[in-house]
């Protein structure tokens, strides 16, 4: 049985909320404080699946101008809708995603006016979204926290290996199953904080390959130092950047000497032969 079983949900909870401390000293908050329509939140969720806030920035950004409007990348190809998303993990399943997501709010309101889920119980909306066709856990449950104000926490691949990492999911867990035990971790009136700060731990560039191959013991990790190893992952994060920093600066003034022309010898003047 993995540990994060066996942890007292009061436990859970305390450790992470001390988990998001710690985050804060390293990240900055960058959270949106303006509410989005449903269909935009629908959309932006798809922009947000492992990659970055400003990375789903510009992707949803793009989609807004390389279109007249919603019905116009409704009934766009996948192909044309993926140029939104090139420089982005699973284009095509993107494209596929968004165009899926606008079909469906059209054919049931014969308009993008999706606000009534908002007015639903939490099972008749999660149920309405289940109807939507390559629409992912993570966009529902996104949809569902956003939206409804539910207490869910949407977990994505890129999330789901570093909740394994800290222990706080057993491994070999799917998207939806880290989901739940999040979920019981961390209080609803914690959610979006923990939601912000775990996922800049997650898709900070420099841990993502500590994050996905890391082989967890067959129980998962120890929650029991799950903030020290955590800190040290952070401070051995910072060193390679410094060290980098240090040798260009040292070796700037070597460059610098080396870029210098040498110096002209002067020419000798021939030695005159003694007349024997």
């Amino acid at each position: 049985m993995a540990v994060v079983k066996k942890t007292k949900a009061s436990d859970l909870h305390s450790l992470c909320k001390k988990l998001v401390t710690q985050l804060k000293k390293h990240y900055k908050s960058a959270s949106h404080k303006k509410d989005k329509a449903v269909l935009e939140t629908m959309l932006y969720a798809v922009c947000l699946e492992n990659a970055t806030q400003e990375h789903a920035d510009a992707a949803f950004e793009r989609l807004h101008e390389s279109f007249h409007d919603y019905n116009e990348i409704r009934v766009s190809t996948f192909a044309e809708l993926a140029e939104c998303f090139e420089s982005m993990s699973e284009p095509d399943a993107r494209a596929a995603r968004v165009r899926s997501i606008l079909q469906y709010v059209f054919e049931i309101n014969f308009d993008f006016d999706f606000e009534p889920l908002r007015r639903k119980t939490m099972e008749l909306a999660e149920k309405q979204l289940q109807k939507i066709r390559f629409l992912s856990s993570f966009a529902q449950l996104y949809t569902l926290q956003k939206s409804l104000g539910a207490h869910t926490v949407p977990v994505d691949d890129r999330l789901r290996d570093a909740a394994v990492w800290l222990g706080l999911a057993p491994p070999h867990s799917s998207t939806a199953e880290v989901a739940e035990f999040l979920k019981s971790a961390v209080m609803k009136a914690d959610t979006a904080t923990f939601c912000e700060y775990s996922r800049c731990l997650a898709l900070d560039d420099r841990l993502t390959q500590t994050f996905a191959k890391t082989k967890p013991p067959e129980d998962g990790f120890d929650l029991d130092d799950m903030l020290t190893r955590v800190e040290s992952l952070l401070h051995a994060a910072k060193k390679p950047a410094k060290a980098a920093t240090a040798a260009s600066k040292k070796a700037a003034p070597k460059a610098k000497a080396a870029a210098k022309p040498a110096a002209k010898a002067k020419p000798t003047a021939a030695k005159k032969k003694k007349p024997r």
